[in-house]
C-alpha cells in the first residue's frame, strides 16, 4: 500500500516526531529473499514485501509498521492477504522489532479512531495525535490533487513538499501518437521492477499515459455494480472498475493496458469484465499477468505491438475521415 498511502503515513508519524525509514528500492535481492519466506501460492507483491521487511530489520530500526487494511469504502473488504499480513509477518519471520499495527476498518470505525488507537500505542497525547491526523489527510489531498494534474507517484512525490504555487496545473506532455490508460493495483502500476519500468519505455514510444490516479478522485466515491445480481465486495477492484467506467465514458483514450499479478483471485475476475466491457466499444485491450518468472523481452514484445496496432489503427482513420471529406467537397 506503499504507492497508495506513503504521504498519509510519512506525514502522520514525522508529526508524533518519529523518524521514517524506507526499505531500498526493490531488487532481485529483496525478490530472492521474499520469495524463500513466501509460500509458492502467494502473489509477486506479497513476495516482495517479505523481501523489504527483511531489509528493513537490517537497518536497526525500532519499530516496523504492518498496517492491517481490511475495508476502505463501505461494503467492500480488501484481499484476504491485506487482512492478515501482520499475521503472516510474525508468523513467518524471526527476531522482529515491535509492530505498529494501524488497522483500518471504515465498516466498524472511522480513519481517526484508527490514528488515535496507533498514536496510543506510541505514547503519544491525544492532542498531538488529532494534529498529526489532520495534517497527514491535508497533505495526501494535496498528493492526490497533483496526481490528478498528471504527474506519476514518483514526480508527486517530489512536489509534494513544494509551495502549491510552484507546481504546474498540468504535467509536461509529449506529442503522444496515442493515449493509453495504465489500469491496476498501485504496487503493480508503480513498482518499476515488478512492470519493468514500463511507464518510462511507454514514453520513450511517444505515448501518453493515464493512470488511475490520474482521474478525478471524486469518481471513486460512488460503488460501482457490475450487473443488477453482480456485485463487486474486494477494494482494490472496486477502484479498478470506477476507473474503466469512467474511462470508457469519456471516450479519450486509444487503449487500456491491466496489469495484473499471477495468482490473484480478484483481478481474474475484473480481467474479464474489462474485456467484455472494452470489446462492447471496440476499444483495444491487453491483459499483462506479471510474476517473478515474467521475461522483459517477451512483455516489450507485446506492448510494442500493442502500442503499434493502436498508431496504425489512428492513422487508418484519420485517413478515412479525409477521403471522406475530399468525396464530399466539389470539385
Amino acid at each position: 500500500m506503499y504507492y497508495k498511502y506513503y504521504p498519509i503515513w510519512k506525514a502522520f508519524f514525522e508529526e508524533l516526531d518519529f523518524e521514517v525509514v524506507l526499505s531500498d528500492k526493490t531488487n532481485n535481492k529483496i525478490m530472492d529473499e521474499g520469495s524463500r519466506y513466501a509460500i509458492d501460492e502467494i502473489c509477486i507483491p506479497l513476495k516482495l514485501y517479505y523481501g523489504h521487511v527483511l531489509n528493513l530489520i537490517r537497518k536497526e530500526i525500532d519499530y516496523l509498521f504492518v498496517p492491517r487494511y481490511i475495508s476502505t469504502t463501505f461494503g467492500t473488504y480488501m484481499c484476504p492477504k491485506f487482512l492478515g499480513l501482520p499475521d503472516m509477518v510474525r508468523g513467518t519471520l524471526d527476531n522482529l522489532p515491535t509492530i505498529i499495527e494501524l488497522e483500518i476498518d471504515l465498516r466498524k470505525k472511522p480513519n481517526f479512531y484508527s490514528a488515535y488507537e496507533t498514536g496510543r500505542q506510541l505514547n503519544r497525547p491525544v492532542s498531538k495525535i488529532m494534529k498529526a491526523f489532520n495534517k497527514s489527510i491535508k497533505i495526501y489531498k494535496f498528493f492526490r490533487e497533483i496526481m490528478e494534474r498528471g504527474f506519476t507517484f514518483q514526480q508527486a512525490l517530489a512536489l509534494i513538499n513544494k509551495n502549491p504555487s510552484e507546481i504546474p496545473q498540468k504535467a509536461e506532455e509529449n506529442n503522444a501518437e496515442a493515449t493509453i490508460a495504465i489500469i491496476g493495483h498501485g504496487y503493480n502500476i508503480h513498482e518499476p521492477f515488478i512492470n519493468m519500468d514500463l511507464l518510462k519505455k511507454l514514453k520513450k514510444m511517444n505515448v501518453k499515459v493515464i493512470t488511475l490516479e490520474n482521474l478525478p478522485i471524486d469518481i471513486f466515491k460512488k460503488r460501482t455494480i457490475i450487473t443488477n445480481t453482480l456485485k463487486n465486495y474486494w477494494g482494490n477492484e472496486e477502484e479498478i472498475l470506477s476507473a474503466m467506467n469512467y474511462l470508457f465514458e469519456q471516450k479519450d483514450i486509444d487503449g487500456i493496458i491491466f496489469i495484473c499479478s499471477f495468482c490473484c483471485g480478484p483481478d481474474s475476475l475484473i480481467d474479464e469484465i474489462i474485456t467484455r466491457d472494452a470489446k462492447k466499444i471496440n476499444l483495444p485491450y491487453i491483459c499483462l499477468v506479471l510474476d517473478e518468472h515474467s521475461g522483459q523481452a517477451g512483455v516489450i514484445t507485446r506492448i510494442e505491438a500493442f502500442v503499434d496496432m493502436i498508431i496504425r489503427k489512428k492513422k487508418t482513420l484519420k485517413l478515412e475521415k479525409i477521403e471522406k471529406i475530399k468525396l464530399k467537397t466539389p470539385d
